[in-house]
């Protein structure tokens, strides 16, 4: 009797059987992966589009939030005369009086606020009676200057800069005198237009 280890043709009808039943199932498996991995890829690509598409809705409402400003026309009481004094108070070749510049409304792009610190100017009446007003800014590095009773002449704390009493340059690094600002007297009432200046240049250039 010959057993299947020595029956080479048994082995062969063995093998045959096996290969055929084993071969569909191995090769079934490639489109079942394949599938997967599509399905897969579209989940990610859905997910990605829905996200976008969220992340739209959500950014378009506050993007026309921040630009609708932009076109609009920016208006400032800066650019008006501001109250800040009797013109009683001020006797002719006396010390500068120094006075804050407060705007009664400041309005930029996005909101109104009401009493916005401008500056501060020093105010004087000269031997002639008229009303003069300087900027308190050095045109230096933008200190503020201070008025000294004893030498009667303004100085930065900060480099050094004197000016005198009319604003003219004395001595320091500043490369021009102090600024003048426009005022006016109106119903006995010290009305001064604040205007801010470049620093650290030799020419008046409004910023």
């Amino acid at each position: 009797m010959i057993h299947d280890e020595e029956n080479p043709f048994r082995q062969l009808q063995l093998g045959v059987s096996c290969a055929d039943h084993e071969g569909p199932t191995a090769k079934g498996r490639a489109p079942v992966a394949d599938q997967q991995q599509s399905r897969r890829s579209f989940l990610k690509v859905a997910t990605m589009a829905i996200g976008g598409a969220i992340g739209a809705i959500v950014a378009i409402p506050l993007v026309r939030y921040l630009l609708f400003p932009v076109g609009r026309q920016v208006v400032s009481s800066a650019d008006e005369a501001v109250d800040v004094m009797s013109a009683a108070v001020l006797e002719p070749g006396a010390a500068p009086v120094r006075v804050q510049i407060d705007a009664d409304e400041m309005r930029n792009a996005w909101s109104v606020s009401d009493s916005v610190p401008l500056g501060a100017a020093w105010v004087r009446k000269n031997q002639n009676g008229d009303v003069e007003a300087l900027s308190s800014t050095c045109p230096h590095l933008g200190c503020a200057v201070d008025f000294d009773n004893n030498e009667n002449v303004f100085k930065c704390p900060c480099h050094r800069s004197a000016f005198s009493v009319d604003g003219a340059k004395i001595t320091g690094p500043s490369k021009r005198g102090l600024d003048p600002l426009p005022v006016e007297v109106d119903d006995g009432r010290v009305k001064i237009r604040f205007v801010r200046y470049r620093t650290d240049i030799a020419e008046r250039e409004p910023v």
